[in-house]
């Protein structure tokens, strides 16, 4: 791969409009690609190796949007409970109503279907909770004091992610309570997601953190909050960073969030297409980069070019559609499905205002306060 600068065309034009940098990979065709990306996921989603599935139904549910639901609901059935927990969750993201047969089935005890792994029955709360659900989602409060770290951890991320005021002070009780460093992390974020503005501050300290995975995950949980802060932090970590892994999420981040620059760009671009030269100028010794290194920072940069808008990001999420690597590949997939619309989908057509008919309205209904129960831990 080689990268052309060309110069700066009149200082203020912004990359994607001008050929400031110009990447010698070939153009893609963009009907062709998105039809590959989509075979890449669903083959993924049946790969005989279930950490493939698992990466394939992370990404199926935000790429395929309104064709997630009955792949998802499928692997519910799967023999690993890291998938189902994936596919319970994505059903949960996308609200797929026609699996709620099937998730309240799995909450029940003892019955035909029921789900017995408590990490992915957190999820199946997740899922029916978003579809209108709350039988079980008090149980979680339970589950946040369960004896295994993985139980734990999955209860808070749920938690996190259903964004509920009750459950802040629960997760306030667990983190008072936890020795694991990596689940008090999970409950940090957990509480930073349910809007604990301290949290929030906590997470801005972890994109400092010595453990990479945890630089990620906070640059990530920042993104998504929308953090004031990310205008500041992220600058630094895409430029500074000792780490090419937490450079190229840092930029990606900030391509997401509008704030593309070539510099940016060509990094996430290097990432991806030279990862082993990247990886050996930042280790500046000896070390030897595995192939493992090699992929995981090459599924970074493809998640990270979903951000760009410059031309050649959609080429370079094709070069790593070729990989070995089945995480490189759906990661790739993803980024594709993510950056062409799907254009077979039809708009829906409004009918003429005086065909319709009015509805009579909704009677007003009290919102349900959920209740979290807790046990084991101390406020």
């Amino acid at each position: 791969m080689a990268v052309v600068f060309l110069g700066s065309v009149g200082g203020c034009t912004p990359p994607w409009e001008s050929d400031e940098i110009v990447l010698n990979i070939a153009p893609v065709n963009y009907a062709r690609i998105r039809q590959d990306s989509e075979i890449v996921l669903r083959q993924a989603a049946e790969d005989d190796l279930a950490t493939t599935r698992f990466i394939a139904m992370e990404a199926i549910p935000r790429v395929l949007s309104h064709k997630a639901g009955p792949v998802c609901k499928q692997a519910l059935s799967d023999k690993s409970p890291e998938v189902r927990f994936a596919a319970a969750m994505g059903i949960g993201d996308i609200r797929y109503a026609p699996a709620l047969g099937k998730l309240q089935a799995m909450a029940k005890y003892n019955v035909p279907g029921a789900e017995r792994d408590a990490g992915t029955y957190c999820a199946v709360i997740y899922a029916l909770h978003r579809l209108g659900d709350q039988t079980h989602t008090s149980d979680l409060g339970d589950l946040l004091f369960d004896k295994v770290v993985a139980v734990r951890a999955s209860a808070a991320l749920v938690m996190g992610k259903m964004k509920l005021q009750p459950a802040i002070q629960p997760l306030k009780s667990a983190l008072a309570n936890e020795q694991d460093d990596a689940m008090k992390f999970e409950l940090t974020r957990a509480l930073a997601r349910c809007g604990e503005k301290s949290s929030v501050r906590k997470l801005e300290a972890h994109t400092r953190d010595r453990f990479v995975d945890e630089q990620i995950i906070a640059i990530r949980a920042l993104e998504e909050l929308q953090s004031p802060m990310c205008r500041t932090l992220f600058p630094y970590l895409a430029v500074h960073d000792k780490s090419p892994r937490v450079r190229t999420v840092a930029a990606g981040a900030l391509a997401a969030m509008g704030y593309e620059t070539p510099e940016l760009f060509s990094y996430c671009a290097q990432a991806a297409l030279e990862p082993r030269t990247l990886m050996v100028q930042a280790l500046g010794g000896p070390q030897k980069v595995t192939n493992k290194q090699v992929y995981f920072l090459q599924s970074l940069a493809a998640a990270s070019m979903s951000g760009f808008k410059h031309s050649q990001a959609i080429d370079v999420a094709g070069e790593l559609l070729k990989s070995k690597d089945p995480g490189v590949r759906v990661a790739a997939a993803a980024c594709i499905l993510k950056k062409i619309p799907d254009v077979s989908v039809p708009k829906p057509v409004k009918k003429p205002v005086e065909t319709e008919l009015l509805a009579p309205p909704k009677p007003k209904t009290t919102p349900v306060r959920v209740k979290l129960h807790t046990a084991g831990g101390k406020d």
